[in-house]
């Protein structure tokens, strides 16, 4: 029997205590009216408090403006396990490692945010928020250990399973491309917060996913001319990132990263991701050189079983002319680095075999299983390409804990694939950083990797012996 089982009993009545509240805050529940926003929520971002009591010393409360609603629910990313009482730290190509969902009233000193049921999607716990009829006002307090944590909300939804509803970010904070309820380029549905570690509560540091105390960086999210077939036709959308102090003058360019999230818009890495956050803190601590990160839109480009030649092609012919031309950028290969997760991570890993000598580094985080282009066998690799591939960067990462059966089904995912990706490259004599971190298939884990990755690999000269 797994050890979170004894684990969840100790914590039972604190479990049914939540549970006990929930209940009662959803009975009455009415008819879904899908995607209603409320645009007076402004002024009411998450409010985080130092309580200096346990379990973590810090609470945060969501609030949400809707007098007319009749129910308000708020999903976030607050499931959590220890990975040392699960069965395994990591399965096979064909079992996926069960995890306990446990609350943050449950939470303790090595437990990590991973969904429940374990899976590529997004299994998060959803919680009734109560209603201030005075001022219209709905909240949820909860007690949150240290990192960023993504959360949306679902305005009258009746479904238990959010069935036809629409999920929709906080108007009191929202994503950095929404102001005065204007979105420039894509809509995103998730706010983030972020929470302090106490350590006299045995929580981790993120200070580093934190906003900056000195200058900030820039984002701005653009169209740029492309074959893509989305609407409007011959356009895409790219969000960029421009460092601190940013000077289009200077006797030097900048060199660029290029990141694609895991099959959805451009704005993942900057919101979701919390990129632009961690890219200040290690530029303004000296732990990597100022760059220009260019976060293109994943969506949008067709794709066959021999690969991602549209992909490639679109990132080659336009979004890297696009880029240099509008931004003071090296054009050289070696000061460009080109990364992602998940279907990201499989776009990056075409390029690193098809196109070797257009970057210097390649960050290949949980690559898809199920997309058209996977890892090749060692046998199919041609010496050519190995040559190639010698002369970058590698790293190759993922998550221990990521699921191994997709939920269509698929065997041979998560972390066994990622094994597989590094044992090929291996197998052919390249040099690569191997890089795992306790955690599922979510951003917890690829927030700790991407900082690996600028700072180990990305832009950095290859060792050689």
């Amino acid at each position: 029997m797994p050890s979170f089982v004894t684990r969840r009993a100790a914590a039972a009545l604190r479990t049914l205590a939540v549970l006990a509240a929930a209940f009662v805050l959803t009975a009455g529940g009415s008819s879904a009216q899908a995607g209603k926003r409320s645009d007076t929520g402004h002024g009411l971002a998450p409010r985080v408090v130092h309580t200096g009591t346990g379990p973590t010393g810090y609470q945060v409360t969501f609030r949400y403006k809707d007098p007319d609603a009749t129910s308000v629910k708020i999903k976030g990313e607050w499931y959590f396990a220890n990975p040392y009482e699960l069965s395994a730290l990591t399965g096979d190509k064909d079992t996926t490692i069960e995890t306990p969902g446990l609350l943050p009233a449950q939470w303790e000193p090595g437990d990590i945010p991973i969904g429940s049921p374990n899976s590529s999607a997004a299994n998060w716990p959803v919680a009734a928020m109560t209603k201030d009829s005075r001022t219209g006002v709905w909240s949820y307090t909860v007690p949150l250990p240290s990192g960023v944590f993504n959360y949306g909300f679902y305005v009258d939804c009746s479904s238990s399973t959010q069935t036809g509803c629409t999920q929709v970010s906080d108007p009191g904070n929202p994503p950095w491309n929404t102001r005065n309820g204007k979105t420039t380029g894509s809509v995103q549905a998730l706010s983030q917060v972020h929470v302090p570690s106490d350590p006299d509560f045995g929580t981790v540091d993120y200070g580093w996913q934190a906003p900056a105390d000195g200058e900030r960086g820039r984002l701005a999210d653009v169209s740029y001319p492309t074959s893509s077939p989305i609407i409007p036709a011959g356009t895409n959308r790219l969000a960029v990132y421009t460092p601190p102090g940013y000077d289009a003058h200077r006797s030097k360019p900048y060199p660029t990263v290029y990141l694609f999230s895991g099959g959805d818009n451009e704005t993942d890495w900057s919101t979701q991701g919390d990129v632009s956050n961690i890219l200040d803190n290690l530029i303004n601590t000296g732990q990597i050189q100022p760059m220009v990160v260019v976060m293109p839109n994943s969506l949008g480009e067709t794709q066959d079983s021999s690969g991602y030649p549209a992909f490639d092609a679109n990132v080659i012919d336009h979004v890297i002319p696009y880029v240099e031309s509008h931004y003071h950028v090296s054009a050289s290969p070696s000061q460009r680095a080109v990364g992602g997760q998940g279907f990201g991570g499989s776009i990056a890993m075409s390029l690193l075999f098809r196109h070797t000598d257009r970057f210097g580094s390649y960050g290949i985080l949980s690559p898809g299983v199920i997309a058209p282009f996977t890892v090749p066998d060692a046998s199919d690799i041609t010496d050519a390409q190995v040559a190639a591939i010698k002369k970058v960067g590698v790293l190759v990462g993922g998550g221990w804990q990521e699921p191994s059966v997709t939920p269509s089904g698929v065997h041979g995912a998560g972390h066994s694939y990622h094994a597989r990706v590094v044992s090929t490259l291996a197998e052919k004599g390249v040099g690569l950083t191997a890089d795992f971190v306790n955690g599922g298939h979510e951003w917890f884990v690829w927030r700790q990797l991407i900082k690996d990755f600028l700072t180990r690999t990305a832009l950095f000269p290859l060792v050689t012996g």
